[in-house]
């Protein structure tokens, strides 16, 4: 199962992120917690220290990665004709959230032996400049279209805010995309236009509101109002969250003065929004796009040939 947080920044949708993993691996679930925020709060939230070296993004490990994902897939000339959408093909080898899996070994912080950290990076100094980050997220797009979809784990990821993963594959990566929505003009005009964004590219369905810093009935219907939908769980101001942080301590469930909304946000994950087919098509259609791009061209060649 998959499922991302995004929405405005400031929204509240790192930690909710990190309550959430706590509270998959309070339940006993094998867990991947992926920081994909440019700011990169999700795993210091989680107690991890997210090395520049130890990114995703690095070159040296989305070689290593796509290396290991390429196998003896014939239909990619090789790694550096990997690209976002790249999907997988006979040969190919597949990623599984066990802690002996090949990636998850060399890629992940083990926060025990059923829960990992991944992060994907950030700028570093020599970006300044010459460099996007819609780059760096390419190797999360081929890490996530390559999990085995018999694995019963969960991938838990905390998305750059806004409306960024419209901008590549990431949209239609996931079972569940949770807007993380605060009763502001400024935060529901973020989720208005996601859910727009989500219905223009077939995945309305995968999206769902939470309301963060509730106070009232009043903000919640103004939520409800200006959605047109009510919110999957409501989450009000946690004094319990702040003294944690204020002690610089990781944000735990029990430190909410009712847990239940992460219940109701596993609830509705686990129904999955697309069946195995419609995301392969969709995922077909986002490759057929990227490849007749120039530049794709220009630096890879034909990549519709990648497809089976």
């Amino acid at each position: 199962m998959k499922i991302a947080f995004t929405g405005k920044g400031g929204s509240g949708k790192s930690t909710l992120a990190a309550l959430f993993v706590q509270h998959l691996r309070a339940a006993g679930h094998r867990v991947l917690a992926v920081d994909a925020d440019v700011n990169v709060h999700l795993a210091p939230l989680l107690g991890v220290t997210a090395r520049a070296d130890d990114a995703l993004s690095h070159p040296e490990n989305v070689r290593r990665v796509r290396t290991h994902l390429l196998g003896d897939n014939t239909r990619i000339a090789g790694v550096e004709h990997f690209v976002a959408t790249t999907p997988p093909g006979p040969g190919s080898r597949l990623v599984t959230l066990d802690a002996g899996d090949p990636v998850m070994a060399g890629h992940a912080t083990a926060l025990d032996e059923r829960a990992h950290v991944m992060h994907v990076g950030t700028y570093e100094v020599e970006n300044i400049g010459s460099g996007c980050y819609h780059g760096h997220l390419a190797i999360l797009e081929n890490l996530l279209s390559h999990l085995d979809s018999a694995d019963d784990g969960w991938v838990v990821c905390d998305m750059v805010a806004g409306t960024d993963a419209f901008a590549n594959s990431l949209h239609a990566q996931f079972d569940t995309i949770v807007v993380v929505t605060e009763p502001t003009p400024e935060s529901v005009s973020v989720a208005r236009r996601y859910r727009e964004l989500a219905e223009a590219a077939g995945v309305l369905d995968a999206v769902a509101i939470v309301g963060n810093k509730v106070a009232d009935d009043v903000d919640l219907t103004y939520l409800e109002r200006e959605l047109g939908v009510a919110p999957i769980a409501v989450l009000g101001a946690q004094a319990g969250l702040r003294r944690a942080r204020q002690a610089g301590r990781s944000p735990r469930p029990e430190d909410l003065d009712d847990a239940s909304a992460l219940e109701r946000i596993a609830g509705h994950a686990a129904v999955r929004s697309l069946s195995a087919e419609d995301r392969a098509a969709l995922m077909r259609t986002l490759h057929l796009r990227l490849s007749g791009k120039g530049w794709v061209r220009a630096a890879h060649g034909d990549v519709t040939t990648q497809l089976v």
